[in-house]
């Protein structure tokens, strides 16, 4: 049976709101995402330490899905190996998980791992519903012997400019950048003000750009490093260096000013798919979907801020209803483009106005997605049917 979710945006006095109906229908499990991070007691080890790593930790499980909590290791998406004994005994969804492991990577899989990314996984049981259809994970990557959990390292980037300013136009200019630490490999561009005047590969902690190119005037030189392994390594940008070009002797010059009117842009909140559903919902039981994502676009010019909210019905069925605080979200975010950064809000249940996802002032320029997973937990004493709620998002 196909439930919808029905989506609408518009924009009220700079806010944008977003109405979607949501309904709860039974239906097959949905693929497994994530609950959370794993944490584990040790960032790096090899894959024959007995045990891997002393803990593993957790949040709790979801409600209902408490009785028995398991340890394992695979390929991302599975299949996946014991790490440990199952805990059992119930009361895993009532407080954070610690699970001590018993055996090394290779004693798991059953021989040497093959390098590349590899996933702890914590899955979550019910006594009458089985495995939860989400787990905790937490990503590691496999090279040689050792594993290590992918944790960037910082860099620093400096810039270099030969020979001294002023130079005359046309005049050959070196500009050598210095990436540290000097394992760090990847490309550098080289700017003049916002524009890119090339890329150099990094060797050696070394790229070195040769230029004729600039033009008469003073502006700012900078250099800015992308690793090639953003598992390894963190990118960095050096400081702005002034640097003056004058015109080549007996050249003639003329001012010319260029004056560009720029316009604010959109402020605006679009929800890409208005067709979502809660499935697998039994009586005493729970359901599991996700919210259709929504994008966000700030590129008003102003970079003061947004907050992107939520706030939830009951669900009713006649004269029967399921309160709006058993629905939780896990939200979820991230920037498609643009220079601003955009932050989740707090996993929660939907009894109040929630943050979805927001953006700081100073920093709230671009494009943005926001989503979440959601959970909603069923009484055992409400009839059977399709109960449906009205989610209003407000961007402002």
């Amino acid at each position: 049976m196909n439930k919808r979710l029905l989506a609408r945006a518009g924009a009220l006095l700079g806010a944008a709101v977003l109405s979607a109906g949501l309904v709860v229908a039974v239906g097959a499990p949905a693929q497994a995402a994530s609950l959370g991070d794993v944490t584990l007691s040790q960032t790096s080890g090899t894959v024959t330490d007995t045990p891997i790593f002393a803990s593993a930790t957790t949040a709790k499980c979801p409600t209902g899905y408490g009785e028995n909590a398991n340890l394992r290791i695979g390929r991302p998406g599975g299949p996946y190996s014991n790490l440990a004994v199952a805990l059992g005994g119930g009361g895993y969804d009532q407080n954070p998980i610690t699970i001590n492991p018993n055996r090394s990577f290779s004693t798991a899989i059953g021989g040497a791992p093959a390098a590349g990314e590899w996933w702890i996984v914590v899955e979550c049981y019910s006594l009458t519903e089985g495995r939860h259809v989400d787990e905790f994970r937490t990503s590691i990557q496999v090279t040689g012997n050792t594993w290590r959990v992918p944790v960037a390292e910082d860099t620093t980037t400096s810039l270099a400019v030969s020979p001294a300013s002023p130079v005359s136009q046309g005049t050959e200019v070196t500009l050598t950048a210095t990436v540290s630490p000097a394992t760090a490999t990847g490309t550098v561009e080289f700017r003049r003000g916002a524009s890119s005047l090339g890329t150099a590969t990094v060797s050696g902690g070394k790229a070195v750009l040769a230029t004729t190119a600039l033009p008469v005037g003073t502006f700012s030189l900078s250099a800015a490093f992308t690793p090639a392994d953003a598992t390894a390594y963190k990118p960095s940008a050096s400081g702005a260096t002034s640097f003056q070009v004058t015109a080549a002797a007996g050249a003639i010059t003329a001012p010319v000013e260029i004056i560009a009117d720029v316009a604010p842009g959109a402020f605006s909140l679009v929800v890409a798919n208005p067709t979502a559903s809660l499935t697998g919902g039994t009586v005493g039981g729970t359901a599991a979907g996700k919210l259709p994502a929504v994008t966000v676009t700030d590129l008003r010019g102003t970079n003061v801020g947004w907050d992107l909210t939520g706030q939830l019905e009951d669900f009713t069925l006649g004269a029967n209803t399921i309160a709006n605080s058993n629905l939780t979200w896990t939200p979820s975010a991230a920037k498609t483009s643009g220079s601003g950064a955009v932050t989740a809000g707090a996993a929660a249940d939907l009894g109040d106005t929630r943050t979805l996802c927001s953006a700081n002032s100073g920093a709230s320029a671009g494009v943005f997605t926001c989503g979440a997973d959601l959970n909603l937990t069923i009484p055992d004493n409400v009839p059977p049917g399709e109960y449906s709620a009205t989610l209003t998002l407000t961007l402002a």
